[in-house]
């Protein structure tokens, strides 16, 4: 009887310990299969003007071609290229990450600044970044009772993956004033 017992011991035993190894190879195989989180995104910036330019801007010689899919201008030229880093903190669920980036850009040719505002979130398990970019001229207001608000020149939400460029959209900086086109790429660090 108590050889009978110790074998029923040492069946649950093994049986036990299989089992704990099991779930342990499935939880590694579960955090292996997970994209990790996206802690930081570098994000690239490029002002461009549109109007009537007749000379190519090297500087700019790659991004004219998507953009001449979507706009149809005689020339395009660079005002600006603008890179910060967004650092994004984990929520409390561990499910998605957020944060947020600023920056004053003086384009070339103007002492007028502009406000680029990036809030970037990402999902855990997607690998691609939601940003809401927004371009505000600072001299451009519109008072609503005791304060005056900035009104954006673009504002717009983007999803994209690890460096994908987009053309974000266009602006008039004034009513008579040439065209502005906002382009982003990011790089993405998980």
């Amino acid at each position: 009887m108590t050889e009978l017992l110790t074998k029923i011991v040492r069946c649950g035993l093994i049986g036990v310990l299989a089992l704990a190894a099991l779930a342990g190879t499935a939880n590694a195989q579960e955090s292996e299969g997970r994209s990790p989180h996206v802690h930081n995104v570098l994000l690239t910036f490029q002002l461009i003007q549109a109007d009537g330019f007749t000379d190519v801007d090297p500087e700019i010689s790659d991004v004219v071609s998507e953009i001449r899919k979507i706009f149809n201008f005689q020339g395009y030229r660079l005002l600006s290229t603008s890179v910060f880093n967004v650092g994004l903190m984990p929520n409390s669920s561990g499910r998605s990450a957020s944060g947020s980036g600023l920056q004053r850009i003086y384009p070339s040719g103007s002492e007028t600044p502009l406000t680029l505002q990036a809030e970037a979130s990402s999902q855990r398990a997607t690998g691609t970044v939601r940003a809401k970019v927004t371009l505000t001229d600072e001299t451009r207001r519109h008072s609503t009772g005791n304060y005056a608000e900035r009104i954006p020149l673009l504002e717009i939400t983007v999803t994209f993956r690890d460096g994908q460029m987009a053309v974000l959209g266009s602006a008039p900086r004034t009513a008579d004033g040439p065209v502005l086109i906002l382009v982003v790429t990011p790089r993405i660090d998980p």
